[in-house]
């Protein structure tokens, strides 16, 4: 039988190295909008290699649409989208100028997005510090989109 489906990165991981993907299917295409701003990644990690990180920050500022998307890994069960710090950046800050970020803004919305993250203690770090972690870059992320 040939079929396909589309799922949404939203849904597709559903836990820990766990994913809607069924034991029949395989992943022939990935799709992703072209966004027209600065993009940035950084992590916490025992190193700069293709080990599982303390934690992690991905930042789109889509200029086009004058908002911004935060993306956090290693601090939940699953990548966890941060729409509540988007949210509370777009309504308080007005990106369509391209202006740069305040200190005190980009912390706001590195405590705002810490607050969404779900940590656990373990043997890689502790949650306290995951938050801070991601409370940090975050916020770096956030003025290096904006400077």
């Amino acid at each position: 039988v040939d079929s396909t489906r589309v799922v949404s990165i939203h849904d597709f991981m559903t836990g820990v190295k766990r994913s809607v993907r069924q034991h029949d299917e395989i992943i022939t295409s990935v799709d992703f909008p072209i966004v027209k701003g600065w993009q940035g990644y950084s992590k916490v990690g025992v190193r700069n290699a293709m080990v599982i990180s303390v934690a992690s920050t991905c930042l789109v500022a889509d200029h086009a649409n004058s908002n911004v998307r935060i993306a956090l890994g290693s601090v939940g069960p699953t990548i966890i989208r941060c729409r509540e710090a988007e949210a509370w950046l777009n309504a308080n800050h007005d990106l369509s100028t391209g202006a740069s970020i305040s200190p005190q803004v980009a912390a706001e919305f590195g405590k705002r997005a810490a607050a969404e993250s779900s940590p656990i203690d373990d043997h890689r770090s502790t949650a306290q510090y995951r938050r801070h972690a991601i409370s940090v870059l975050a916020s770096r992320l956030l003025r290096k989109a904006y400077q």
